[in-house]
């Protein structure tokens, strides 16, 4: 009986030794992204507030991190509000493929995207892009084809009125702007690639503002869910904002987690994530912007217990 005891309690320390030395890695989008910037700066700030182990995991694209997530492989990922609804209800790109083991965690930071062009383009409006070069497909990135889809909707344009110009990612498509290889590029605000594009190009680029009426904002909305136009005013501090105002699209940036992540590690990130945002800010300036009270907001994704349990103790989760 003793040894019985013994082997159980060696056991017992030997799989809560696991449980402690466990990494938690956080999906993101490949090196020079707005995901792995975040990613990292999270990853960061974890490891050094809770001494657990966190790491960024960069993949190609989200399309392709989603679905570890879903099969338990990888713990923490990052999506915007569109892109999880479409892989939660297995639509569009994730067609016939639902990913019914995704949970929210909170919303992190709203992000602006449009198109950018060089500086001296003769493109001033969406419609203008109509024959251009432009990336498509975005086949290890996909969420950037809703973007591209929904940019050119508030324009009334669709992919196939331009000329098409296959890219993998928004990267790739950033780089092709670069060597003059396509006419414009998605370019997510104050990403690092767009600030290095900024510099290496002869005169720059800047962003198209989109069309802002009530059938712009419906086809935002139609082409990419939770999307919506935003109006940003030239700033020292917004690379490629020139026209005053400049509209953009605008979606929340979701930290998403695996159903089966333990209660205990969701409700640790989300209180540590809430009580340090200056840490945050620190490693990623885009945290400025990282608001906790806004961390809940709705999507046909049902949060992470541990979230939820949270959000209550912060007496921002809403009542029944």
């Amino acid at each position: 009986m003793k040894k019985t005891l013994s082997i159980c309690a060696v056991l017992a320390m030997t799989f809560s030794s696991w449980s402690h030395a466990a990494t938690y890695g956080i999906g993101t989008n490949q090196q020079g992204s707005l995901f792995y910037s975040i990613g990292a700066a999270l990853s960061k700030t974890m490891v050094e507030v809770t001494g657990e182990q966190y790491r960024v995991a960069p993949y190609a694209g989200s399309s392709t991190y989603i679905p570890m997530m879903n099969a338990g492989r990888l713990a923490f990922g990052l999506s915007n509000g569109g892109e999880v609804t479409f892989a939660y209800l297995g639509m569009e790109n994730f067609e016939g493929r639902a990913n019914k083991n995704l949970r929210l965690v909170g919303a992190v930071i709203p992000t602006q995207t449009s198109f950018a062009v060089p500086t001296n383009s003769d493109v001033k409006t969406i419609a203008d892009l109509k024959g251009k070069r432009v990336p498509s497909g975005y086949n290890s990135g996909r969420t950037f084809h809703f973007y591209s889809n929904a940019a050119l909707a508030s324009g009334f344009l669709s992919i196939e009125n331009t000329k098409k110009v296959p890219t993998p990612n928004f990267v790739t498509a950033l780089t092709a702007l670069e060597q003059n290889k396509v006419d414009a590029a998605l370019v997510p605000m104050n990403v690092g690639a767009g600030k290095k594009a900024m510099a290496t190009m002869s005169d720059g680029w800047r962003y198209i503002s989109l069309n802002d009426n009530e059938l712009a904002r419906a086809e935002v909305e139609k082409n990419l869910p939770s999307a919506r136009i935003v109006s940003m005013k030239p700033s020292a501090a917004l690379t490629g904002v020139v026209e005053d105002p400049t509209n953009m699209i605008e979606v929340d940036f979701f930290l998403i987690a695996g159903a089966d992540v333990a209660d205990d590690v969701v409700y640790e990130l989300v209180k540590t994530m809430a009580s340090n945002k200056a840490a945050l800010a620190k490693s990623f300036g885009a945290f400025n912007r990282y608001i906790p009270e806004n961390m809940v907001q709705k999507n046909v994704v049902p949060y992470h217990p541990g979230a939820i349990k949270a959000y209550k103790e912060m007496g921002i989760w809403p009542s029944e």
